[in-house]
């Protein structure tokens, strides 16, 4: 992507799309979710959230360490890893109370077991302790503690990609390599189930976002761009989604043998997720410049403000496909509850990311004045 001194509404956009379409996954037996990404290649949105955040990272903080230094960016990524940190302990805390009030009173499904919750009501002190230690993940909420410990290692690989990007790329690869050959992984339950996003593997396609960044603002001209390239990406979109589709469609990828050669696996980050991301983002790059007129169109800026308000967005999306799962399960009538679940649940996610644009639009207008009083009042 080319380098630019303004706001990149390509990585909002993008971001905000993949957000809407976790919440779309998210719902359990959502037949929408049989035309999302995931059915199209080896990779989801969930890939391409995580491949923008590396990228933004380095926009947001990779300044910041220029200019203030590496305390003045840690205590900035520290600010937001606790803010993730704590939007994540009241999510669990929320879906469970919620989940859990929903199981003594429908019937429709096994929620609590669904969803993984079953350690909260059996010993909530226990499953608490072991929530705030991360060593407990309840099933959906397992993207954001993955998020606060790259984010926590973003000044320091920030400061090696500054040096040398190829030094970090070569740690990062490192690690993954040995994530693979050793089995490394955390505990998310006392039953010894993994992390399904496992911070080891996936912290490769993180730094990955970091470098491409810092190309795109230092030396644009190392980044493969061409024709050539160009061609080869779409060719590889195009053999992963006639690969991909039919599998997914009809559901052979759960099937023996299938299941056991699916080159895919998502816990442990496959190579083939990684590439069919970055010919993703090397293909829109190329078709999608940063003033592209159509990122100005209401439906774009709706999604550009959903990816700007990105964790407010995903922790509602997440309660929304719980309250949505439970919704059809208990309706007698399942494609009317599909239908709704799905238009009203989307409708909310861009309704509420237009509120916070608002508010924030609002503080900034209101910036001035309560800067001029305080200035007044310190005079005074």
């Amino acid at each position: 992507m080319n380098s630019t001194r303004e706001r990149d509404f390509r990585l909002d956009f993008c971001r905000g799309i993949a957000l809407i379409v976790i919440f779309i996954d998210h719902v359990p037996g959502n037949p929408l979710s049989s035309w999302t990404l995931r059915n199209f290649s080896f990779c989801d949105a969930a890939e391409v959230f995580v491949l923008i955040s590396g990228m933004a990272s380095y926009l947001a903080y990779g300044s910041r360490l220029s200019k203030l230094g590496f305390k003045a960016c840690a205590k900035a990524v520290g600010r937001n890893c606790a803010r993730i940190y704590l939007a994540h302990l009241l999510l669990i805390a929320g879906i469970a109370g919620l989940m859990m009030w929903i199981a003594g009173r429908y019937s429709g499904a096994d929620y609590l077991d669904s969803l993984k919750l079953q350690w909260i009501a059996e010993d909530p002190r226990g499953a608490i302790f072991a929530a705030v230690t991360l060593s407990y993940l309840p099933r959906l909420m397992d993207i954001l503690p993955m998020y606060v410990l790259l984010l926590a290692a973003a000044p320091f690989l920030i400061v090696i990609i500054k040096r040398d990007y190829r030094i970090a790329l070569l740690i990062s690869f490192f690690v993954y390599l040995l994530a693979w050959n050793f089995g490394w992984n955390l505990s998310a339950d006392r039953s010894g189930r993994e992390w399904y996003f496992n911070p080891f593997t996936w912290q490769l396609l993180y730094t990955i976002g970091l470098v491409v960044s810092h190309l795109s603002k230092t030396e644009p001209e190392k980044l493969p761009w061409g024709d050539r390239w160009l061609r080869v990406a779409i060719g590889f979109l195009a053999v992963t989604m006639l690969i991909a589709w039919p599998l997914n469609q009809f559901g052979f990828t759960q099937m023996a043998p299938f299941s056991y050669i699916w080159p895919a696996d998502k816990t442990y980050l496959s190579p083939l997720r990684i590439i069919n991301v970055l010919a993703l983002l090397y293909v829109f790059a190329h078709y999608v410049p940063p003033k592209a007129a159509w990122l100005k169109k209401r439906v774009a800026e709706l999604c550009i403000s959903c990816g700007r308000h990105s964790l407010t967005i995903y922790g509602l999306g997440l309660l929304l496909s719980c309250v949505g799962y439970v919704v059809i399960q208990e309706s007698s009538a399942r494609a009317v509850a599909n239908l709704e679940v799905n238009v009203v649940g989307i409708a909310l996610l861009l309704l509420t990311a237009v509120m916070l644009d608002r508010r924030d639009d609002a503080r900034r207008a209101a910036a001035p004045a309560l800067r001029i009083r305080r200035e007044g009042s310190a005079a005074a």
